[in-house]
């Protein structure tokens, strides 16, 4: 474990693998008394450091080499020196993103001026006002009571507690960072199996140990092959459930957002992709990923478990009565020590039942602001400050849209600076309304700017800026297009093949790099790709990009799979046995989403649009 001081002067744990760090503090790491001890080993090879130097080198000298009109070559310089960087992480990634901005106008593609402002726009902001209303949550331990609260309903068995893991982790990894999250479930997840092995210890050495406190250490090495694979299943269900929930909405991993970027950059004339079809469009797709992880998991690491819960729902269906089994008496155990965890907590507080108040608002209002169908709040403020309409947006139309989801979670979460934490009424008993002559006690509030500037993530801001230079970088040297016309070879075969073969490819280049720095890399190149092809950009793009969360393999794939790692049951022999099985079939998921009802809700009808077509250079 690293141990580092931070600006404040506290300890701060960093959890670092290869080139990765995921500072746990920053994240909201729980202060559990019973969460695992995170022992990582951190791994600088000094061969990174030497590749930094001569990979520019080299780079500039094919620059100098290449002549003046080999505008596609020279950006492929660029952008190869940057995919380097990035899949070897000689640098950290957010300082590689920067890399654009340095060699764009060296070699004479885009100006220092215009790479500059790419690095900032609407997506930035809508990332800012996700990461701020996250912060919120964690600050009043909001997502804790909702994990406990879940695992206590479902934690009754082997299988139901994979099954509430997977679950509790996916949902909240929609509106939470994914590494967050996981951050956040480790802990919990922790102490469960120190649960899980003290009371297998008593029932092994019946009623006079009960009671007994044992070591953690003394107790792991008690384990019994069988709880150790489970245990292996049950950590593994985190991340994977992290990875599935954030393909859900739109904000729930940056790769989703770098879709929507570059789509309206390269496309500007297309349909815009919103908050409420892309959730329209990928929830179903990743509720099947996970209820086909949770049986991936079960059938491989708890198997009997899963045999046992067939029996009973048949039993209480034909309703033959049953007695409670030896493994049915460790599980109520282990039920009663969840439970105990959950009422610890006590009642919601003030600043929790008002932040469920803001999510859910700003949820429905990101479904609920331009609905297909019927006219959407942003319409009618449109129509009381303008005679443009929204009607022909996205069709062709240059309708400016004033009001959309950035603005929308920046507003709710500037409140987030005004409402204390605590209820200001509270002395009077009163919620809402102050009473005569008494004067409102002060409180902290939901979120101050500390907490914004210590724990936002800047650096993966900086990484999709780098994404958006290097997307234009593509489209402005036709380097792109280029790229697009080595895939002729696919033209004239069926779409649900080369979605099949995209998806396939994405998912075994994101093993390899951040998600992130992969679909930031292959975005404009799939634009290319469906020009050439003369397919709806849509089909190949929201395929790529989905495939891009398919991480399950490697430990180096996300920050979810890296923390994992802190136990000492998981091994990279586990994730890859397990992660091989869920790649493929999430794969074939995503594949069949989109060719059956995403086409539908993105408009895909088979054709070449006439606002893709009207990008090709001639």
């Amino acid at each position: 474990m690293g141990i580092q001081e931070d600006r404040t002067g506290k300890p701060a744990t960093v959890v670092v693998i290869g080139n990765k760090s995921v500072d746990t503090d920053r994240v909201g790491l729980p202060d559990e008394e019973d969460a695992p001890d995170l022992e990582i080993t951190t791994f600088v090879p000094k061969w990174r450091t030497v590749l930094v130097g001569v990979v520019f080198l080299v780079g500039l000298i094919i620059v100098a080499c290449l002549p003046v009109e080999s505008t596609e070559a020279r950006a492929g310089v660029v952008i190869a020196t940057t995919a380097i960087f990035w899949c070897t992480e000689a640098m950290p990634l957010a300082i590689t993103a920067l890399v654009p901005s340095i060699l764009f106008p060296l070699v004479g593609t885009m100006s220092a001026a215009t790479v500059s402002k790419l690095y900032w726009n609407d997506i930035s902001m809508l990332m800012l006002g996700t990461f701020m209303m996250a912060q919120a949550v964690e600050s009043c331990g909001l997502h804790r009571r909702i994990a406990l609260g879940i695992l206590s309903l479902l934690g009754r068995s082997e299988a139901l507690l994979l099954l509430g893991t997977i679950l509790v982790t996916w949902k909240q990894s929609m509106f939470l960072s994914n590494t967050a999250t996981t951050a956040m479930m480790l802990p919990i997840i922790g102490a469960i199996i120190d649960s899980l092995r003290q009371i297998q210890f008593e029932i092994e050495h019946g009623t006079e140990m009960a009671g007994t406190t044992i070591s953690r250490e003394e107790l792991a090495k008690r384990d019994d092959p069988a709880f150790t694979w489970f245990c292996k299943g049950l950590i593994l269900a985190i991340p994977y459930g992290a990875s599935m929930g954030g393909i859900a909405t739109l904000t729930g991993t940056p790769p989703n957002l770098v879709f929507a970027s570059v789509f309206a950059s390269e496309f500007p004339d297309a349909p815009v992709v919103d908050y409420n079809k892309w959730i329209s469009f990928a929830y179903p797709i990743s509720f099947l990923i996970m209820i086909i992880g949770w049986h991936v998991l079960v059938l491989m690491y708890a198997r009997q478990s899963y045999v046992d819960l067939m029996k009973k729902l048949i039993n209480l269906i034909i309703r033959k009565p049953t007695e409670e089994t030896k493994s049915e008496i460790k599980w109520r155990k282990v039920n009663a020590e969840i439970r105990k965890r959950f009422r610890a907590l006590g009642p919601m507080c003030f600043g929790e039942v008002v932040l469920i108040f803001i999510v859910v608002l700003l949820v429905l209002l990101w479904l609920l602001r331009e609905p297909a169908g019927i006219e959407g709040w942003a319409q009618v403020h449109l129509d009381t400050i303008t005679a443009d309409t929204l009607t022909e947006f996205g069709s062709g139309g240059t309708s400016v849209v004033y009001l959309n989801d950035s603005w929308t979670v920046l507003t709710l979460s500037l409140l987030l600076f005004i409402i204390p934490k605590e209820n200001p009424f509270k002395a009077a008993g009163f919620l809402f309304a102050a009473p005569p002559g008494k004067k409102l006690h002060r409180s902290d509030k939901m979120l101050d700017m500390a907490t914004v500037m210590a724990k936002t993530p800047w650096d993966v801001i900086v990484l999709l800026g780098g994404g958006y230079a290097l997307a234009s970088g593509c489209k402005e040297s036709q380097l792109s297009a280029w790229l697009g016309q080595s895939f002729d070879f696919l033209k004239g075969q069926p779409s649900v093949v080369i979605a099949l073969v995209i998806s396939l490819l994405v998912a075994m280049l994101t093993e390899v790099a951040s998600n992130t720095a992969s679909t930031t890399l292959l975005m404009p190149i799939l634009a290319s790709i469906s020009r050439e092809l003369e397919m709806n950009p849509l089909y190949l793009m929201a395929v790529g990009t989905i495939s891009a969360s398919l991480a399950f393999c490697l430990p180096s794939a996300t920050g979810p799979n890296a923390l994992v790692f802190s136990f000492k049951e998981i091994k990279v022999l586990d994730m890859l046995r397990t992660g091989v099985f869920m790649n493929v079939l999430s794969v074939l998921v995503v594949v069949l989403g989109m060719s059956t009802w995403g086409s539908s809700i993105l408009g895909i009808d088979g054709t070449f649009p006439d606002w893709a077509k009207s990008t090709i250079s001639t």
